[in-house]
């Protein structure tokens, strides 16, 4: 993106128009102007060098300080833009008025401040320390710059942020031994010039405001002493404007498939072997090949050419890079044909693509879509399929004996990947995960996340959305952002793993798909303003899309109780949680441990066991004791109780299973009757599958291990 250079002088007009106070100043291009400048002899002014590209005057002898005369400022003038013009731009001389600002006790004082339009996520105003060491004190202070995404933050919510940061108890007086430099009505008020700032920002298309240093004058007005800035010189070209509000996707009518061959193993013909079992209608089906009338059964076209007149939904091209280019060509000289296009290559703006493919897709979208001409929404490229259980519609390329794919249009959940691997193996990983509908969405070339989400958000019917993003396309995760702040609303919850977080992680993003991986710090605040739970690992997305697909409608967390018949697991149970959040353990009282007490005598058991949180029941339990000791502990007051089955065991049911079936079921009815949530952990091998499996029909969350299942309720309380 090319940018123009914003000098101070008209920093200042800007921040002027929104109420931020700036020092008196006049701004002269050649000498003969100094004279005219509003300052009478002998008064306090700052003398700065402006030229284009100029970012710090210091740095270039640009700056100083002295009482004005007429002859002295001409011959500063002279000398600065003599000097100074040798390697910048120059424009003229700025004369400003030296602010006399308070200072804080031993501490800094000078506040930083910037606007920037983000290319991921749209606002970003950041704050923290400034003056000359504002890169020093970012990198050595442990509380770093406040980043405030506009589009989620509210000023208000920006100044309770601030008055917990160092910079805002220095600013109100809050720190020990400080007297307050300015008051709480001030400051809110100075951070919502801000909001306002962007807003003008808006209006004259700038991409960055830099202010640095803003200061507290003997007034208690907040002033700002510099400030740079970038106008924008392009336009934002929204990729896909597509608003997909018919059924042409989610239900689609008809799909062709371009690509098929007789060769055993071939992507085309996989994905068109899943396509046959779908529930699409009789003549719901096509094959471009030319030279047949069928293949396996199936009507043939001759090429894209003839879905002119014989139009599909959804076209899936599974071809070589340069092909698929060319048949979407071909579709948009037709002016008609396909509403989707799902592209399966990869090659096509990604790391492999050597051709610039993605780029002339790119440009041939943009330009009809500019003129208003007709062209299909892309999907991918490199995108592996996807799955729409209502149709029964599998169109990965994974063969139903690699990948059994078990289509549940009742499901309320589904998963948006930007990998199809993520997508396929969390499917392999667990056996009872049953998406309405899956999406591997690839590159992101045309439809974007914000797309697939807002077809999600559409259908009240999906309750939880997982979702694996390695980059946001442009702005989106701005878009991303404000559909999950939808579906929060109406109690609906997203799950977001972000990949590419770190400088080798987003290497390899751009490296496989062509990722724009953007500041994940930022993206995070933004995100989780918004009310994803977010994943910062594959075992923690995992742990949290179990939970959330047994109990969709969650709103609130309670205290976790454990119970189990395997020391280790309490110890591990409590590790997992960690010191700080052992308060998440529900605490028995006096009351509770003597009816607890009571329970285990009753089952024989006294002498055996502690009543403690964990409870360690030991291998000497059945089921019922389980089952007794699970309803004590809801009835206790615990919102969450993990039931540990270590099953070598000979006192639980794991080979006829009748008694782990009734077992099952009355847990599940007591985790309808009482609202709370009951996890399952079954550490054991292969053997125990179908043990595990009877949990898992009852729809219950099922984990090999203590701490994966804690594991999920941490993020799931941290995130609520």
């Amino acid at each position: 993106m090319t940018s123009a250079f914003i000098p101070e002088h008209e920093i200042y007009g800007l921040l002027s128009r929104v109420g931020i106070k700036t020092p008196r100043y006049y701004f002269v291009d050649d000498d003969s102007k100094v004279a005219d400048a509003p300052f009478a002899s002998g008064d306090r002014v700052v003398i700065k060098g402006i030229a284009r590209e100029l970012w710090h005057k210091s740095d270039h002898a640009a700056l100083a300080f002295c009482d004005f005369d007429v002859d002295a400022v001409r011959a500063m003038h002279s000398s600065m833009s003599a000097r100074v013009g040798r390697q910048f731009d120059w424009l003229g001389t700025l004369i400003a008025e030296r602010v006399e600002a308070q200072s804080a006790r031993n501490a800094p004082s000078e506040i930083f401040v910037s606007l920037q339009r983000d290319r991921c996520c749209g606002a970003i105003i950041s704050c923290g320390f400034g003056g000359l060491l504002t890169e020093d004190w970012a990198r050595e202070l442990k509380q770093s710059l406040l980043v405030w995404p506009a589009s989620v933050y509210t000023p208000e919510e920006a100044f309770e942020e601030l008055s917990d940061h160092w910079l805002g108890r220095i600013l109100l007086g809050t720190t020990r031994q400080q007297s307050a430099l300015v008051d709480a009505t001030s400051l809110l008020g100075f951070l919502k010039k801000l909001w306002k700032l962007d807003e003008l920002m808006t209006l004259e298309d700038l991409s960055l405001l830099e202010i640095n240093p803003l200061v507290i004058d003997h007034a208690g007005d907040i002033v700002a002493l510099d400030g740079v800035g970038m106008r924008s010189e392009e336009k934002h070209v929204e990729t896909c404007p597509v608003p997909l509000q018919d059924d042409s996707f989610l239900k689609p009518r008809r799909i062709a498939l371009a690509g098929v061959s007789a060769k055993a193993g071939s992507v085309g013909s996989l994905i068109l072997e899943n396509l046959r079992h779908s529930s699409l209608p009789e003549d719901g089906l096509l094959v471009i090949k030319p030279g047949i009338d069928n293949f396996a059964g199936i009507r043939c076209l001759p090429d894209v050419a003839a879905l002119a007149d014989d139009p599909v939904d959804v076209l899936i091209l599974a071809l070589p890079a340069e092909r698929c280019v060319q048949m979407v060509e071909r579709l948009c000289a037709e002016g008609r044909g396909a509403e989707v296009v799902y592209i399966v290559a990869g090659g096509i703006g990604d790391g492999a693509d050597k051709s610039n493919f993605g780029e002339r897709l790119s440009e041939l979208l943009e330009s009809r879509r500019q003129s208003g001409q007709w062209c299909p929404a892309i999907v991918g490229p490199n995108g592996l399929g996807m799955l729409l259980s209502p149709l029964k519609l599998n169109s990965l390329f994974i063969p139903q004996r690699k990948l059994n794919v078990r289509f549940t249009p009742d499901s309320n959940v589904a998963l948006i990947s930007q990998s199809g691997a993520f997508l396929i193996t969390r499917l392999s990983r667990h056996s009872n995960l049953n998406l309405k509908y899956g999406f591997s969405i690839g590159n992101q070339l045309d439809m974007k996340l914000s797309d697939f989400m807002a077809l999600m958000a559409r259908d009240k019917s999906v309750r939880v959305l997982g979702v694996y993003v390695e980059g946001f396309v442009g702005a989106d995760v701005c878009a991303v952002a404000k559909l999950v702040q939808e579906f929060r609303a109406e109690n609906r919850h997203v799950i977001v793993y972000k990949g590419g977080r770190s400088q080798l992680g987003q290497t390899a993003a751009a490296g496989h798909t062509g990722a724009m991986t953007g500041d994940y710090h930022v993206q995070k605040r933004l995100l989780l303003k918004a009310g994803a739970i977010l994943a910062e690992s594959f075992n923690q997305f995992n742990a949290v899309l179990k939970w959330m697909a047994a109990y969709p409608d969650l709103q609130t967390l309670g205290k976790l109780a454990i119970v189990t018949n395997a020391g280790y697991e309490t110890v591990g149970s409590v590790d997992t949680l960690g010191d700080n959040d052992s308060g998440r353990l529900y605490g028995l009282s006096a009351d509770n441990r003597a009816v607890l007490s009571e329970v285990l005598q009753h089952h024989d058991m006294q002498g055996l066991v502690a009543a403690a949180n964990p409870l360690d029941l030991t291998p000497m339990a059945d089921e019922e004791v389980y089952l007794d000791c699970v309803k004590a502990m809801i009835e206790f007051g615990a919102g969450v109780v993990m039931v540990g089955l270590v099953p070598l065991s000979e006192q639980l049911d794991t080979q006829q299973l009748t008694q782990a079936e009734a077992f099952a079921g009355k847990l599940k009815a007591l985790a309808q009757s009482s609202g709370r949530l009951i996890g399952i952990v079954i550490d054991a091998g292969v053997p125990y599958q179908r043990y595990k499996a009877v949990f898992e029909s009852q729809g219950f969350p099922v984990f090999d291990g203590m701490d994966m299942g804690v594991l999920g309720i941490n993020v799931l309380k941290k995130s609520r």
